[in-house]
């Protein structure tokens, strides 16, 4: 599954800007390319073990865990056997109050403005917070899926439950991204893009470097540190991701697919999908007939 380095879909409705995305992947091969979009996203593992990397930072989810995405932040996931897990994306603003009362001032807008970051891993919370937030964000999913009366209502007031137990643990943090590393983060999610967009063909890190005005060697700092990956790492991974969508939709030879994603050794090719998916392509072909 690929998605854009910047999701513009809509997620839920105009009136509704929510949406669960529930999904059940029974090979173990979903996996999302790094990608941001302004909507927050709660991450919950119903069972399966999930690896994410959110902001050059990597998270194992286990089943019952959780996580929080901030917006804007650069991430990507992938699951490890069989699993199911639910991401709850909305747009952060359908929380704001018509009326600017000492809630939204004080609750309210400084997390719809972004001032305050939700924490990644759920693991900082006690067991009480844990089960808690873990309760609301179960009614949530089912809400979402079963539509019972008041069911938007209903959701509407399990998110701001859980806010509410995000400040009486005092779980959030002040954005404190300085104007500099705004500007180097914009330059980094184009160096993403440009990847999107050429994949098929060679990328230096030459090219890459000079997108974000740094020299090679300062780019693959900044990248790692950033990513949780090497530029070559993740230009490679995202290649095998392009030849599984292949593979998966026609029935062109491995040879020629290895090709059109950007590798022109093949042998190197069989041995990175290998490495990156446990199985060969001709393997992972006849599991997507299944």
């Amino acid at each position: 599954m690929i998605r854009a380095y910047h999701e513009n879909q809509i997620h839920g409705t105009s009136i509704f800007p929510l949406q669960v995305y529930s999904h059940h992947d029974k090979d173990g091969f979903y996996f999302v390319s790094q990608h941001w979009h302004e909507e927050l996203e709660w991450v919950y593992a119903e069972y399966g073990i999930l690896h994410l990397t959110i902001h050059g930072k990597s998270f194992t989810l286990n089943p019952g865990e959780f996580c929080f995405i901030n917006s804007g932040e650069l991430h990507e996931i992938k699951s490890t056997g069989e699993s199911l897990h639910h991401a709850v994306v909305f747009n952060s603003s359908f929380l704001d109050f018509a009326l600017y009362d000492a809630c939204q001032h004080n609750f309210i807008r400084p997390v719809t403005n972004g001032n305050l970051m939700f924490p990644t891993s759920g693991s900082v919370f006690s067991p009480e917070i844990h089960g808690q937030i873990i309760f609301h964000m179960k009614e949530i999913i089912k809400l979402y899926h079963t539509l019972p009366a008041c069911a938007l209502l209903s959701i509407k007031i399990h998110i701001l439950h859980t806010i509410e137990l995000l400040f009486q643990s005092d779980s959030f943090s002040k954005n404190t991204l300085s104007s500099k590393g705004k500007d180097s983060l914009i330059k980094l999610k184009q160096v993403i893009e440009y990847i999107h967009e050429n994949y098929a063909e060679p990328i230096s890190l030459q090219a890459l470097a000079e997108i974000c005005f740094m020299s090679p060697n300062y780019f693959c700092h900044y990248f790692k540190q950033e990513i949780g990956k090497t530029p070559i790492t993740f230009i490679n991974e995202y290649r095998i991701e392009k030849a599984c969508e292949i593979l998966s939709e026609s029935k062109l030879p491995v040879s020629d697919i290895s090709l059109s994603v950007g590798f022109d050794n093949f042998s190197y090719f069989i041995r990175k999908f290998r490495e990156y998916k446990g199985v060969t392509p001709r393997e992972y072909r006849l599991s997507c007939l299944k």
